[in-house]
C-alpha cells in the first residue's frame, strides 16, 4: 500500500473521530493492514459512509467473543473493509442494554445478510437494518442456538438425530 493511501485513511479516521488512530500492521509479505477500534458504537455509520469518499466497500462482517471481554459486552463485531486493496477492520463493542450496533446496509448493500446473521447467532440488535427478518433459524429456536456446545458423541449418535428430526418435524406440523 503507498503511504499516500495509508495517510488518507488516518486523515479521515482523524476529521470523524479525532481521539481515534489507525494501527497498522503488516504479515511476511508486507502487505498492511489497518485496525481501528470505535470507542462508540454509534460511530461505526457515520465512518462506514465516508469509507466510500476513498472507494472503501465492505468485504464482510464477523462477531466473535474477544480474549479480554469487555464490560460493555461479550461480543465485539468486526467490519471487514478494502481500501484500493488494503484491509481496514473497523472493530467495535455493541453497546446497550440489548448489545446493539447501527445497520450499515443503507451505504453498504453487502452489510446486509451479515447483519441479519450477527442478530439471528449472536441477539446483537443491528438498529436500523431495512429487513431484519432471520435468514436460517426460525423464531422459535433458542437465543444463541450456535453458541451450545454438543459433544460429538451426541451429534454421531443416531437415534439423537432422529429425536431432533421428528422434534424439527412436529413444529413444522404445529405450524401448518
Amino acid at each position: 500500500m503507498s503511504t499516500v493511501l495509508q495517510h488518507s485513511i488516518e486523515i479521515l479516521i482523524q476529521r470523524l473521530l479525532p481521539e481515534t488512530a489507525v494501527r497498522w500492521t503488516s504479515d511476511e509479505k508486507k502487505n498492511l493492514y489497518g485496525w481501528v477500534e470505535l470507542e462508540h458504537a454509534a460511530s461505526l455509520a457515520t465512518v462506514a459512509k465516508e469509507l466510500l469518499t476513498v472507494q472503501g466497500r465492505l468485504m464482510t462482517i464477523t462477531a466473535h467473543a474477544p480474549e479480554e471481554h469487555s464490560e460493555k459486552g461479550f461480543f465485539e463485531v468486526c467490519y471487514h473493509f478494502d481500501v484500493k486493496g488494503t484491509a481496514l477492520t473497523l472493530r467495535v463493542v455493541p453497546e446497550g442494554a440489548t448489545p446493539t450496533v447501527p445497520s450499515i446496509t443503507p451505504w453498504h448493500k453487502a452489510a446486509d445478510w451479515a447483519e441479519r446473521e450477527i442478530h439471528e447467532l449472536y441477539q446483537i440488535e443491528v438498529a436500523g437494518h431495512p429487513n431484519p427478518e432471520p435468514l436460517f433459524l426460525s423464531n422459535i429456536t433458542q437465543p444463541l442456538a450456535m453458541e451450545r456446545l454438543v459433544p460429538l458423541s451426541t451429534m454421531s449418535n443416531g437415534a439423537c438425530t432422529n429425536v431432533l428430526w421428528e422434534h424439527i418435524m412436529g413444529e413444522k406440523a404445529e405450524k401448518n
